[in-house]
């Protein structure tokens, strides 16, 4: 004979068969659902990280790196009025109906609500993606002919996994020298862009993205970097150079590094 109980009546009757040493055979739990499914609701469905370096020199040409991040916070919120228990995909949980979440690293992630009642479980997810937004401003680039030479590296810090990435490298003239319009074929403004790859903090690969002489005030050089993998220790950075004696002012660079699939 088949019985039909809800979970609280289940579990009442595991708990009067284990005081009486009845034993309960053939029980199948019927699970009734309510009138509406679980549902979520997102504030969005993407957000970015931003991170922002700023070298910073106070005239010893020691630079120090102020580095500051701020992650992307999602609103979420489950239609049901018992238990409900997060899985955000990235090993972390909550509980509660309304919950805020940040993810530290980008990527897809496949978001998850558990509602427990007093007669049913139910389940939704919600994909969710986070990407991020970088800027760096750099302090002077110097000629890599003069004596006091410093590299001038910017970190992409690349997330685990397949990335993308496009952005660009800007410089502009500060005008505390000749105009770049104004000099002779013998002292043209340059720049030379490498990307490099990385291992453990050492260059394991290069690839020249720019290198030449302009005659205009400002230059973006951009760069685009399609589903590139990236193990445990790897990074990725770009190193500017000049042959010009006459350095160049903070130069800057900005991107967007793409999501891929979170892996946990």
């Amino acid at each position: 004979m088949k019985y039909s109980f809800s979970a609280l009546t289940l579990v009442a009757l595991l708990l009067i068969s284990a005081g009486t040493g009845a034993v309960l055979t053939n029980i199948t739990l019927a699970s009734t659902s309510p009138n509406e499914p679980l549902t979520i609701s997102s504030s969005e469905t993407y957000g970015e990280n931003a991170y922002t370096l700023i070298e910073v020199d106070e005239g010893d040409n020691d630079e120090e790196e102020v580095i500051t991040q701020k992650l992307h916070e999602f609103s979420l919120e489950a239609s049901s009025s018992g238990i409900v228990l997060w899985d955000f995909d990235d090993g972390t949980t909550a509980t509660g109906s309304s919950v805020n979440h940040s993810f530290t690293q980008p990527g897809t992630y496949t978001v998850r609500a558990t509602s427990s009642t007093s007669d049913s479980i139910q389940s939704a997810t919600v994909q969710l993606t986070v990407g991020v937004v970088g800027f760096v401003e750099s302090d002077n680039m110097e000629c890599e002919c003069a004596p006091t030479a410093k590299d001038t590296i910017v970190n992409l810090v690349p997330a685990q996994g397949f990335v993308s990435f496009e952005g660009t490298v800007n410089v502009e003239h500060d005008g505390s020298s000749e105009s770049c319009t104004l000099r002779n074929p013998l002292q043209e403004c340059h720049i030379r862009v490498i990307i490099e790859r990385t291992m453990d903090g050492s260059v394991i690969e290069q690839s020249l993205l720019f290198d030449d002489t302009f005659r205009t005030n400002d230059i973006d050089i951009t760069f685009e970097i399609k589903d590139e993998e990236f193990m445990p220790g790897e990074g990725l950075q770009l190193r500017l150079e000049t042959d010009q004696l006459r350095d160049w002012h903070k130069p800057t660079t900005q991107w967007v590094m793409g999501a891929s699939v979170a892996e946990f």
